[in-house]
């Protein structure tokens, strides 16, 4: 299993369910505290291959120090910088190119539905759910130009909102290039049966789609398939933030 540090650039979320409430403000960290995070993890790793960056939090393309960002994980000796994103900015012209030319080898997309109408509709963004299809296809093509091995994961947020969505969501991940999806299940909704059916509907949705499907923040033991699903293929190490 590769495990990753996430290091927190800021809050306010990625892609939250407008549904659900007003979103966090958007809070960027100081790059300076970012990059002494990076240093010192770097330094005292020990977790196996490595080490391995993840920048998370909020947006990436919203920090404007992002190159800086992804330069100083370079030059710890990261051996995989993964992205956590909605994957929009990834379909400007130049950001696919330009974040694997630096360094990013892996992004993990952020989706809450299946369709444009249901992800647009909760992430309260009009056309996001067609900037980040594009900008996944904009990331392979772009790793394909220079030659480099790259990985594109998912991430759906659970919530009551978009449950009904699971199964929808794993295809649509797995229709981009997900090798891997995971299902971010909140607390309230582990113990729901309706949740349970919801996730195993998901979970055989990966399995007829070749894409591995985990869920987190659930008990391996109340998982509606075998307990393996609780394992997602990276780990991660949490941040100071």
């Amino acid at each position: 299993m590769i495990e990753f540090a996430e290091i927190v650039i800021g809050s306010g979320g990625i892609a939250p369910c407008a549904a659900c409430g007003a979103p966090e403000p958007r809070v960027l960290r100081a790059s300076a505290e970012i990059v002494a995070e990076i240093e010192s993890r770097a330094h005292g790793w020990s977790a196996g291959p490595g080490p391995n960056f993840a920048l998370v939090g909020t947006e990436p393309f919203a920090h404007p120090d992002l190159p800086a960002l992804v330069a100083a994980a370079v030059a710890c000796g990261a051996q995989r910088i993964r992205l956590r994103t909605d994957a929009g900015a990834l379909a400007i012209p130049g950001n696919a190119a330009g974040v694997i030319h630096a360094g990013v080898r892996q992004v993990e997309a952020v989706l809450l539905g299946g369709d444009a109408a249901t992800h647009d509709a909760l992430a309260g963004r009009a056309g996001l759910y067609d900037a980040a299809l594009e900008g996944l296809s904009a990331f392979t093509s772009a790793a394909l130009a220079q030659r480099a091995h790259v990985a594109v994961c998912a991430t759906v947020p659970v919530c009551i909102h978009n449950l009904t969505q699971l199964p929808a969501a794993v295809s649509a991940c797995a229709a981009a290039g997900a090798v891997s999806v995971v299902l971010h299940v909140p607390a309230a909704l582990s113990g729901s049966s309706a949740a349970r059916e919801w996730i195993g509907a998901g979970l055989d949705t990966g399995t007829v789609n070749g894409v591995w499907v985990s869920v987190q923040c659930v008990p391996a033991d109340t998982l509606p398939r075998s307990p393996l699903y609780a394992l997602s293929p990276t780990l991660s190490l949490g941040g100071v933030l």
